[in-house]
C-alpha cells in the first residue's frame, strides 16, 4: 500500500541508487558532474553550519571514486568561502578520473594543493593534520563497497577514528555497508553523514545508524519521479505520518465506536504481562478490552486491570484442552474487533491449542507476541501451510524470529530488513521485528522502519505495552499495516519522551503506557486547531 507522506522518507538499496544515477544521467540528461556538484555544494552548507569560528580549519581525507569526487566539491566550496582547507588524497593522483578527476583539476585551478596519504609513513603526518583541524570530512569509500576494508584504507580509517575531531562523512561512512549497516571490517564513526538524494538502507538499521551520527540528505536535484521508476527498499517513519493516520473524535461518540479487543493472555505469575497489554490498549483509545486468561489468574488480574474485563477460558496453565475450553474462547471471539495473543500465556499443550485456534479462526485482525509467538514456532509450519483469515501481525525480538525462521540471531541482526521483509512476504503476515529501529514489514513488500526508542525499553513488559498500544489500534479499524507502524512508532516516541523526564535506567514498561495518552492528547490538539 502506497503511503504519499512518507516518500520524502525513503531508503535504497545500492543497486537502487545506481539505477537512480543511472535514469537521471542517461535518460534525463542530468549530467555526472552536474549532480556531484549539488552533492558537494550541499554537504558545504552543513559543515558550514557547524563551524562557529571563521578561522576553523576543514581537512578532506578523499579516496579516488565518486565519494572523493563530493569531497573535492566540497573542498572548493568552502574555499570559496574563506575557510582554510586542506585535502589528503588517499589514492595515487594518476588513478582519480573521470567526474571525480574533473573535480580535482577544478580544485587545483583554485590554488589548492593536495598532499598525498598513499604510504604508510604519511600516517602519523595525517594524524597530527587531523589532530589539528576542527573538522574532518570522510570522503574515503561511497556507497560502492560491499568488502572487507583492509590494507592502507584499513589504516586511514582509523587514523580518522582517532583523530579526537568531529567527522563529517560525505553519503556513507566508509567501511560502511550500505545495504546491511554493518562495518565492513572497520568503519569511520561519524558524527555527521551528509548522505545524497535519499536515506540509504544501512543508514537507518543499526549498528549503521549509530556509526553515521546524525544524518542529513541533500536533495541533488533529481525528480521524484525517477526515485519511482528505480524502486525504493523501504520508508523511514516520522511524525508527520504518523500523525496522519489519526482522526478527531466525534463529539457524539461512545465507546463502541472504538472497538472491543479481546486478548489472550496471562498466566499465574505472569499476569503483569496480561494487565500491562490490556491497559496500554485502553490507554491508547480501544473502547472495551476484554483479557482472556486461566481461571486460577483471574482473580489476580481483575485486581489489577480495573477498566478492562476478565474472563478465564481454561481453569490452569497445564490444563488439557476440552470442548468447554474451546467453546469459552469461541464465545469470547464473537463481536470483536480485534484480538491480541500472547503475553505472559505460557506455551502448554492446552493453552497452544486455544492460541492456534484463534489466530487461524480469526475473522478480524490479530497481533500476536511474546508466548504466542513461541507456539507459532512450535508449530514447524513450512511456507505455505500459514494460513489465515484475516492479517496478522506478528511481534518477535531476534529470539523469537530466530525460532520462527530458524535463522540465528547474529544472521538474522545483521540482515533485519530482508530477514523481516522475506518472512513477512513467504507467510503473508505482517512482521514488527523489534529492537534499536524496529523493522515493520507487510506482505505486500512493504517496508517501513521506526527511529523511535531508546536503550531504556529493554525491560520487561515493553512488548507487552506495544502489543496493547497494536491491538488498540486494530479495534479502532485502523488498517493492520498502519496499526503496526503507528504503533511501533508511538510506543518508542513514549519511551523517549519518559526517558527525558527519568532516564534511560531507570525506565519501565509503565513509564511508557502513561506517556501514550500524553502524546495523542497533543496530537489531537494539533488536529483541532
Amino acid at each position: 500500500m502506497e503511503r504519499n507522506m512518507w516518500n520524502s522518507n525513503v531508503f535504497m538499496t545500492r543497486q537502487q541508487i545506481r539505477e537512480l544515477d543511472r535514469l537521471a544521467i542517461e535518460e534525463l540528461g542530468i549530467p555526472g558532474p552536474v549532480l556531484m556538484e549539488n552533492a558537494g555544494r550541499g554537504a558545504a552548507d552543513l559543515i558550514c553550519s557547524l563551524i562557529e569560528d571563521g578561522h576553523a580549519k576543514v581537512a578532506v581525507v578523499a579516496g579516488a571514486g565518486n565519494n572523493g569526487g563530493d569531497g573535492f566539491v566540497v573542498a572548493r566550496h568552502l574555499l570559496n568561502r574563506g575557510i582554510s582547507t586542506k585535502v589528503f588524497l588517499a589514492s595515487a593522483r594518476e588513478k582519480i578520473k573521470g567526474d571525480a578527476g574533473l573535480n580535482l583539476m577544478l580544485l587545483e585551478k583554485s590554488g589548492l594543493q593536495t598532499e598525498d596519504v598513499t604510504s604508510n609513513e604519511s600516517l602519523s603526518a595525517l594524524l597530527t593534520e587531523l589532530k589539528h583541524s576542527d573538522v574532518v570530512v570522510d570522503a574515503l569509500l561511497g556507497t560502492g563497497l560491499s568488502r572487507e576494508v583492509k590494507g592502507h584504507f584499513r589504516d586511514l580509517i582509523e587514523v580518522i577514528n582517532s583523530c579526537g575531531k568531529e567527522v563529517v562523512s560525505l553519503d556513507m561512512p566508509s567501511g560502511l555497508d550500505a545495504d546491511r549497516g554493518i562495518s565492513l571490517g572497520v568503519c569511520v564513526e561519524a558524527g555527521y553523514t551528509v548522505t545524497f538524494g535519499h536515506l540509504k538502507t544501512g543508514l537507518v538499521t543499526y549498528p549503521g545508524a549509530a556509526l553515521a551520527g546524525n544524518v542529513h540528505v541533500v536533495d541533488i536535484g533529481v525528480p521524484s519521479g525517477l526515485t519511482d521508476r528505480a524502486g525504493k527498499n523501504g520508508v523511514l517513519l516520522d511524525e508527520t505520518g504518523i500523525r496522519s493516520l489519526f482522526n478527531p473524535r466525534a463529539p457524539d461518540a461512545h465507546k463502541g465506536h472504538f472497538g472491543h479487543l479481546l486478548v489472550l493472555a496471562g498466566s499465574m505469575g505472569k499476569t503483569g504481562a496480561a494487565a500491562l497489554c490490556g491497559k496500554s490498549a485502553m490507554r491508547s483509545g480501544a473502547g472495551l478490552v476484554t483479557i482472556a486468561t486461566t481461571g486460577e489468574a483471574q482473580s489476580v488480574l481483575e485486581s489489577k486491570s480495573l477498566e478492562t474485563m476478565v474472563d478465564n477460558v481454561i481453569e490452569r496453565h497445564d490444563s488439557p484442552l476440552s470442548e468447554k475450553a474451546v467453546k469459552k474462547l469461541e464465545d469470547l471471539m464473537e463481536a470483536k474487533a480485534a484480538f491480541a495473543v500472547g503475553p505472559g500465556l505460557g506455551t502448554s499443550p492446552g493453552i497452544s491449542a486455544l492460541a492456534m485456534k484463534l489466530i487461524e479462526q480469526a475473522e478480524v485482525p490479530c497481533v500476536v507476541d511474546a508466548d504466542g509467538v513461541n507456539i507459532l514456532a512450535a508449530q514447524k509450519l513450512d511456507a505455505g501451510s500459514w494460513k489465515f483469515r484475516a492479517p496478522v501481525i506478528l511481534t518477535p525480538h531476534p529470539g523469537e524470529m530466530s525460532r520462527l525462521n530458524k535463522q540465528s540471531v547474529r544472521d538474522i541482526q545483521s540482515n533485519r530488513i530482508s530477514t523481516a521483509g522475506n518472512f513477512a512476504r513467504d507467510r503473508n503476515v505482517i512482521v514488527v521485528l523489534k529492537g534499536a529501529n524496529t523493522v515493520i514489514a507487510a506482505p505486500d513488500g512493504e517496508i517501513f522502519v521506526s527511529p523511535t526508542g531508546n536503550p531504556g525499553m529493554a525491560s520487561g513488559g515493553s512488548g507487552d505495552v506495544l502489543t496493547g498500544i497494536i491491538g488498540s489500534f486494530l479495534s479502532q479499524g485502523m488498517n493492520p499495516v498502519d496499526a503496526a507502524c503507528a504503533g511501533v512508532f508511538l510506543h518508542g516516541l513514549a519511551a523517549d519522551s519518559a526517558a527525558d523526564r527519568i532516564g534511560e535506567t531507570g525506565l519501565v514498561a509503565g513509564n511508557i503506557m502513561e506517556e501514550v495518552p500524553l502524546i495523542l492528547r497533543e496530537w489531537e490538539q494539533n488536529q483541532n486547531t
